[in-house]
């Protein structure tokens, strides 16, 4: 009996091995045309785990087929954690029914896609490899990452002269920050992106860091570094981080007013906790700092927004591609009043709102 107990006994033992083996299967594994030995591995594992894509079927992951226009807008949507937006699309090709209708209206809402005419998405369309970096680069700015990076390092490519010059910005900063790497010196801007590629471009994507994550000034007892992939957060940081007053200040300012407005076309409650998290991590000075960086902004995005600023000031700060048309007032007001709420609670007084410049904020 004992002998039969320590048999069975062994034998569960090693169920439960193999069952946790198997929980701990690594994505990929399971599609029959993904090894560990193919570069986008380590792409697709991250990409399915976090639920930016899966595979055409249960075990195929078809990581050679063309990647359509639709396709890589929804990617870039569900990486951005599939926000909603109120905005009145003008593609007469993408009916609300459509899976990726939604990951379109927000795409098209922050200027990351403008479709092949006015009218016309062309969500069928394979996506070509200057079309997918194009789009890359405008949604890795709407995300905060330092996107100034392009450099000289393109022009050694030998169809140089063939890139769209759309895109040619663009594809600089992917190919100076290795994002894009080419294909016996060759971009190909022309050849439709794989499905590999393309998730191999938002995994490369996800290993640069912002450049709004570090900052320390001269404000008496500051000292404060977000480093969050928290997206909200990091709006949230690009605002505190404007240098008023400084050559270039006006230009940061609108950068931040833009970041505000993003900010106020998300989910409510999301933005609350976002700010609730900024927020936990600072001392007094640093939360008086900040509610005088959020008046300015504020100040900015009426401005903007009731056309008392020239939009124009966006093209010069490097947010030419926002749509100021697809801001609501409401919604700016609303966020306002809810971070004010929040400020109010942290123990910082309206006095702020009386601050024109930085001069209460420094050391005596």
């Amino acid at each position: 009996m004992k002998r039969t107990i320590r048999v069975f006994s062994l034998l569960l033992a090693a169920v439960m091995l193999l069952s946790a083996q198997a929980l701990a299967t690594e994505p990929a594994q399971k599609f029959t045309d993904v090894t560990k030995q193919d570069y986008f591995y380590d792409a697709v594992n991250w990409a399915v785990e976090k639920e930016i894509t899966s595979g055409v079927s249960k075990d195929v992951f078809a990581p050679n087929r063309d990647c359509t226009r639709a396709d890589f807008v929804t990617f870039l949507w569900r990486a951005a954690g599939k926000p909603v937006v109120n905005y009145a699309m003008s593609f007469s090709d993408v009916k609300e029914s459509f899976y990726y209708a939604e990951a379109v209206r927000w795409a098209a809402s922050l200027g990351i896609v403008t479709g092949l005419s006015k009218n016309t998405f062309g969500a069928a369309n394979a996506v070509t490899r200057e079309q997918a970096v194009t789009m890359l680069w405008r949604f890795a700015k709407q995300q905060g990452f330092d996107t100034t990076q392009g450099g000289m390092a393109i022009r050694e490519y030998n169809d140089y002269d063939s890139l769209s010059e759309y895109a040619r910005e663009a594809m600089a900063w992917a190919v100076n920050t290795e994002i894009l790497k080419g294909s016996n010196n060759r971009l190909l801007p022309d050849a439709a992106c794989t499905r590999a590629q393309l998730v191999t471009l938002l995994y490369r994507l996800k290993s640069q860091t912002t450049d709004m994550v570090n900052y320390s000034g001269d404000v008496t007892g500051w000292m404060y570094a977000s480093e969050s992939k928290d997206t909200l957060v990091n709006l949230l940081v690009s605002i505190d981080t404007v240098a008023h007053g400084s050559a270039g200040g006006s230009l940061q300012q609108a950068s931040a007013a833009v970041s505000l407005m993003k900010l106020a076309m998300n989910e409510s409650g999301k933005v609350e906790e976002a700010a609730k998290t900024y927020l936990a991590g600072m001392n007094a000075t640093q939360k008086d700092f900040f509610s005088f960086q959020w008046q300015q902004a504020l100040r900015q995005a009426n401005a903007l927004l009731d056309g008392s600023e020239d939009p124009a000031i966006l093209d010069d700060a490097g947010d030419a591609g926002f749509d100021l048309q697809a801001v609501s007032s409401d919604r700016v007001d609303a966020l306002d009043k809810t971070v004010t709420e929040l400020l109010r609670d942290a123990g910082v007084t309206d006095e702020w709102k009386n601050h024109t410049d930085l001069e209460p904020f420094y050391a005596a």
